[in-house]
């Protein structure tokens, strides 16, 4: 069964273990060769290690040890479907391991690799040809967890639920899916975040031929995916990654850096084998799977050790996240990089020349829990907590910001978004409609969990399907047709994306008035304007006034009260005439309503 001792390949090792090599997927794991294949594994540390798999008829084979480079290598007759283990022998002790390299695992508490051979062909050219980082495009993100999102069985093939998904995300008007965590893990109630299988998407949702042509079926309909990757540390089971072979080799080899906050291993980016790993680990989904988006998780908990600012700076992590970003944009230069980090590290997103980390975006967790804050509060006491509202533009320019309301807010003892609004029922639903006009017309990017956009009462259980009689109750499914609306809007109109990050795109018109708790700002593109009014109590205002700069006409495109929305409000086209540069309009308890400013020529 064994064909020979000798491995010549020597160069790529060589980058893969004492430089750059992003493509280690194609050197180690199960490389086929005619029919054979050939099997590597770096653990320089092992005595030993046996291969053990449905070609060995389960039987123990010794693999040839290379000592220079610490690899350990056979080449075997095998073929697809085949499973196979790891043996790995370190002092006198015998641990069965999974393949680091696994393009595909058994389904949990199982884990051997399975051999796959994927030949699948995508149709997707004319999305890629066209696909950009969406500066000044229109991104609206909605989030998703695979198992959960239309809950029918244990685990769902993600191809079962692919097309009502599809259809429902092109129905609401969103551009862009993000996947919570895919690779292989054996925690369900980890959501993926404690990985083992860093090559390997979850058997729980079919093989990887059925994302690749899940996220093929996305593109051609004009919908992008974004991935939820995990780059800080990873799960300690004994089959996985940790002390891999008996001795500390993706992880610190000092003990009080070891272990995460969570009791995870901490990867160790001092070392090149490892940045080299989740390098190509990251080059792998994008190459292989076409995903438009790389989400990396825990930012803070990579720039700071254990996420704690007085610890001091992790200067190796600092600078992978460097050599990850550079190495992206050179090669995926349409892919976009996104940091979810709640630190006060303010450079993340500036180029590797100006000193920064390099990523494309940034989410705002200060604008998440300033505006949450804000609204949790009794309407009463806004008046004094301006600041969490207006705060945002003082520092968003610093940065290329996503809006999230991601999965983290809606979890257990949290409360769902509804849950959070201050007030009575009727009230709550007002202010969630109100929250979210404010959320879908500040600068940046947006981003929604499921479940947001009808207003579920229970927070996200990874056990349960979202709650989709909602839609029976009028109150959830008129919420629901604003978000459609309102992400229609968003979508078609240039004045809500294209200036995000240019200060020309943003205008504040009210932003201190501390008695009324009344803002208003101007969205626009440079050539089209819209103007937002948003009263943030539950007190009627009859005749609010609004100063400009310039005689303006206002047309009502959207307000959060019409009664399409389940309000009482019909008025349609309103259109109102400033008087002297003055605006006087009627604004009702928590109410948002969005202003088209028409030009001369519209006027005529």
């Amino acid at each position: 069964m064994k064909i020979n001792a000798i491995d010549t390949d020597f160069k790529k090792i060589e980058d893969y273990l004492y430089g750059i090599n992003p493509k280690g997927y194609e050197i180690f794991g199960a490389i086929k060769d005619g029919d054979y294949y050939i099997f590597r594994l770096f653990a320089p540390k092992a005595e030993s290690v046996y291969i053990r798999g449905d070609f060995t008829n389960r039987s123990d084979i010794l693999m040839f040890k290379n000592k220079k480079y610490g690899y350990h290598f056979i080449k075997l007759k095998a073929k697809k479907g085949d499973y196979y283990k790891y043996l790995v022998k370190h002092n006198d002790n015998y641990t069965l391991k999974a393949d680091p390299f696994a393009k595909s695992m058994d389904l949990r508490p199982e884990f051997a690799t399975e051999i796959i051979e994927d030949d699948y062909n995508f149709s997707d050219q004319k999305w890629l040809k066209k696909r950009t980082k969406n500066y000044d495009r229109a991104l609206n993100i909605y989030e998703l967890h695979l198992g959960s999102w239309q809950f029918k069985e244990e685990f769902n093939n993600i191809l079962n639920i692919a097309d009502s998904l599809i259809s429902y995300v092109k129905k609401m008007n969103y551009t862009h899916i993000e996947l919570m965590p895919i690779c292989e893990h054996p925690l369900d109630q980890s959501w993926g975040y404690q990985v083992t299988g860093y090559f390997s998407f979850t058997k729980r949702y079919g093989s990887p031929r059925d994302l690749k042509e899940f996220v093929d079926l996305c593109h051609n309909n004009e919908i992008g995916v974004i991935m939820d990757f995990v780059p800080v540390h990873f799960a300690t089971d004994s089959y996985g990654l940790g002390f891999y072979d008996g001795e500390s080799l993706y992880e610190s080899d000092y003990k009080d850096l070891q272990y995460s906050q969570w009791g995870s291993l901490n990867f160790d980016y001092s070392k090149t084998h490892v940045r080299n790993f989740i390098l190509s680990s990251i080059d792998y989904w994008i190459s292989q799977f076409h995903f438009d988006g790389i989400r990396l998780d825990a930012i803070s908990n990579m720039i700071y050790y254990d996420g704690k600012e007085n610890r001091g700076e992790n200067e190796y992590n600092i600078s992978f996240l460097k050599q990850l970003n550079t190495y992206v944009d050179q090669n995926y230069k349409d892919v976009m990089m996104i940091a979810e980090d709640s630190s006060s590290y303010n450079t993340v997103c500036k180029n590797k020349k100006n000193y920064g980390l390099g990523f494309d975006y940034k989410w705002d967790l200060g604008w998440m829990n300033d505006t949450i804050r804000y609204f949790k509060m009794d309407s009463f006491y806004r008046s004094n907590f301006q600041n969490l509202i207006n705060f945002s533009m003082f520092y968003f320019y610093n940065e290329r910001y996503i809006l999230p309301l991601s999965h983290d807010e809606v979890v257990h003892l949290k409360k769902s978004m509804i849950g959070k609004m201050s007030g009575s029922y009727e009230d709550k639903f007002k202010q969630l409609k109100l929250f979210f006009i404010y959320q879908m017309t500040h600068p940046g990017k947006k981003l929604n969990f499921m479940g947001n956009e009808f207003a579920m009462f229970d927070e996200w259980n990874e056990r349960k399907s979202l709650s989709w009689n909602l839609f029976n109750y009028p109150t959830h499914d008129s919420y629901n047709r604003l978000v459609k609306d309102m992400n229609y809007i968003y979508k078609n109109n240039e004045a809500f994306y294209k200036k995000d990050y240019d200060q020309d795109g943003f205008l504040w018109n009210v932003v201190d008035d501390n008695i009324n708790s009344v803002f208003s700002y101007i969205r626009s593109n440079g050539k089209d304007e819209y103007f937002i009014c948003l009263n943030m109590t539950n007190t009627y205002k009859s005749s609010y006034e609004f100063k400009f700069d310039k005689e303006v006409k206002l047309k009502k495109v959207l307000s959060t009260l019409d009664e399409i929305y389940g309000g009482d409000r019909r008025y349609e086209n309103q259109i109102i005439t400033s008087k002297d540069t003055k605006v006087k309009v009627e604004l009702w308890e928590y109410e948002a309503i969005i202003f088209k400013i028409e030009k001369e020529e519209e006027n005529g």
